[in-house]
């Protein structure tokens, strides 16, 4: 882009030399010229941008497009002037290389100087609907020649062009000190705006001499009878000439130069040196696109009556939104976003009879990191209006709004069993339950959200040991899992979202003790839910209880009475683990039952027993006295209970 700009008087020639070096760099530009009165002119921009979306869900991506539209100006009825151009190629035998310097075959067309042929025709393309414009051709080698004068029939210099040949050294001051005569000659339009452009792909390597003895520089007009010099390289007096003509042939006239490198092997400094001592300007070219770019800038510069420069764009965008990508040439510096345009170029439109420049439109992806309502309040646009004035331009405000969605998760667990014995395992089942939910109906409901980095964690007391288990980490009496995403997908009968469970267990054993489980919030979840938040939800207490041996159990299910005896049905619910069981008397004595087994002392297994021929006149207890399998010391029994009362016979 053109980054320099300096006044002209309107109606002065001007001499553009472009000096292509095949290298990249940016522009510097010019002021505004061409039109009369120009000076008092002043454009106008109506300035807009819109929104893909006004209102988006967290983390999704909205577009922001900004137009610049020029305003017509009208004309007050001068007549563009007429422009002559020489375009100035250097026809050395390395344009014969590759962009890299290396030889190729004949055949191959990614020559430099292929590319320069390209270049140039594409920007005679660009003029061949002028009315206004003439062209020629200038070719350097050893020294300049000129292959085509000014003419206004552009086929005949594109013949001209693709039929060059490439030879010799690089005499680039003689090439400029001829474009430079011819442009100024007596048979060329004294009132036409004048442009020189120059192509070369090295540092100058032979300089003109009247003589071969003495070596003066040979400054005049026509072909140079000598020439001398490094031929393969850039000697002292070489790029000395270079220097001399271009400052006191093109600094000293109306003549603006620009000098680009084309190719890394440009001697960029002796090319900027060059174009600054013709008062001009300077870029450089790496590729063939960056040279079709740079045709393309001088070809907008020419055929521009006028145009406001040091076009600049800024907006701050606010925290809490983030830049996800920039036009081509933007830069981002944390919330700030610039852009330059260099210039905007007016051309004059015969059927409007109005000065237009083409509207300017381009987007910056903005993705909502943070929910909130956001105020987009600075962007502007800043240059300097075609009668000099700086001027700035503000974007009218817009506002968008980033939704955060929640998930309902909630959660629960249970035990396997309550009671247990000493290290028998035992589960506790955790169950997720993601509850169901709708967004605003102005979003478009995506396809899924999903609650991400799920982990489990719980502290077991101190007595109880998590027993070991696929995806579980055990670190003492700590325990996690990392858990699945929940998955919600869109259901749109309902316009609802809806997840599946996620289920998993942990196995423990321990010692004898009543425990809590989850006390303190000990046992949880912690999960980024869709509001990108980190939450955490804890599951509720528990409390298993582990002994040696359990409790047994003894009702009466039934009495018969037979005259003065009584026949009493007793349940027997022995805890596991017991090696027999007896129902004892107050003092402890053991007492035979009847049950399916036929009678017995000892007790096998749970079921009804018969205990009977009991006394009616006598109050009967009894208890259920049970023995442990683990260890014959280890015994629990139930509290002493009346089985039949005694019938009072007074």
């Amino acid at each position: 882009m053109f980054a320099k700009v300096e006044s002209i008087q309107a109606k002065k020639s001007i001499v553009l030399v472009i000096v292509f070096t095949l290298l990249i760099a940016c522009w510097t530009s010019i002021n505004v010229y061409g039109v009369t009165g120009g000076e008092d002119i002043s454009v106008g921009f109506e300035l807009s941008r819109e929104l893909s979306s006004a209102k988006i869900l967290l983390g999704d991506e909205f577009t922001i497009t900004y137009r610049i539209v020029p305003q017509p100006v009208v004309s007050s009825g001068e007549t563009p002037d007429n422009k002559e151009i020489y375009l100035v190629m250097d026809t050395s035998g390395s344009m014969n290389y590759d962009l890299d310097g290396k030889t190729v075959p004949t055949w191959q067309t990614n020559k430099r100087i292929d590319i320069a042929r390209a270049a140039a025709n594409k920007f005679l393309d660009n003029l061949r609907n002028e009315t206004n414009v003439k062209v020629g051709l200038i070719t350097y080698s050893d020294i300049g020649a000129v292959k085509q004068a000014l003419t206004s029939n552009l086929n005949s210099v594109k013949n001209k062009i693709n039929s060059l040949n490439v030879v010799g050294g690089t005499n680039i001051g003689d090439g400029l000190r001829l474009g430079y005569y011819r442009l100024l000659d007596g048979s060329t339009d004294s009132s036409a705006d004048k442009y020189l452009i120059l192509l070369t792909d090295g540092e100058p390597t032979y300089h003109s001499t009247y003589k071969k003895h003495p070596y003066n520089f040979y400054k005049e007009d026509g072909t140079a009878p000598h020439f001398d010099g490094g031929g393969s390289k850039a000697t002292p007096k070489d790029i000395q000439y270079c220097y001399e003509i271009a400052e006191e042939f093109l600094g000293q006239s109306d003549i603006k130069s620009y000098m680009i490198a084309f190719t890394k092997g440009s001697n960029a400094n002796i090319l900027e040196q060059v174009a600054q001592k013709a008062g001009g300007e300077y870029q450089q070219a790496l590729t063939s696109d960056a040279l079709n770019n740079v045709y393309q800038d001088i070809y907008e510069q020419i055929m521009a009556d006028f145009y406001v420069e040091n076009v600049r764009f800024e907006e701050i965008i606010p925290n809490g939104l983030t830049v996800v990508s920039v036009p081509d040439g933007f830069s981002v510096d944390g919330q700030k976003v610039t852009g330059s345009f260099g210039r905007i170029c007016y051309s004059y439109d015969e059927s409007s009879g109005c000065y237009t420049a083409d509207p300017k439109e381009f987007s910056i992806i903005v993705k909502g990191s943070a929910a909130g309502s956001y105020l987009l309040n600075s962007s502007k646009l800043s240059y300097k209006d075609a009668n000099g004035e700086n001027k700035t331009r503000n974007f009218e405000e817009e506002s968008v709004n980033v939704i955060a969605v929640s998930a309902p998760v909630e959660v629960e667990r249970s035990l396997s069993k309550e009671e247990m014995l000493v290290n028998e395992e035992f589960d506790v089942y955790y169950t997720i339950k993601p509850g169901e939910f709708s967004i605003d109906p102005d979003l478009t409901p995506p396809e899924k959200f999903i609650v991400k980095n799920i982990g489990f964690s719980e502290k077991f007391p101190e007595g109880l040991t998590v027993v070991p288990a696929d995806g579980l980490t055990i670190s003492g009496q700590n325990a996690s899992i990392d858990i699945e995403d929940i998955n919600y997908t869109y259901d749109a009968s309902d316009g609802k979202y809806k997840a599946n469970p996620v289920s998993f267990a942990v196995k423990l054993k321990g010692t004898e003790g009543e425990y809590t489980l989850g006390d303190n919030n000990s046992s949880k979840i912690d999960y980024t839910d869709l509001d990108s938040e980190t939450k955490a939800k804890s599951f509720p207490e528990l409390n298993p209880r582990i002994i040696k041996f359990g409790m047994p159990k003894l009702k009466v299910l039934n009495v018969v009475r037979r005259g003065e005896k009584v026949d009493v049905e007793l349940a027997v619910d022995l805890p596991e683990h017991t090696d027999y069981g007896q129902i004892r008397l107050e003092d402890g004595s053991a007492v035979s039952v009847s049950g399916s087994g036929g009678t017995v002392q000892n007790i096998q297994s749970n079921g009804s027993y018969w205990y009977k021929d009991l006394s009616i006149y006598q109050t009967h207890k009894v208890y259920l006295w049970a023995v442990s399998d683990f260890d014959p010391g280890t015994t629990n029994q139930t509290e002493l209970i009346t089985i039949f009362s005694a019938i009072d016979i007074n």
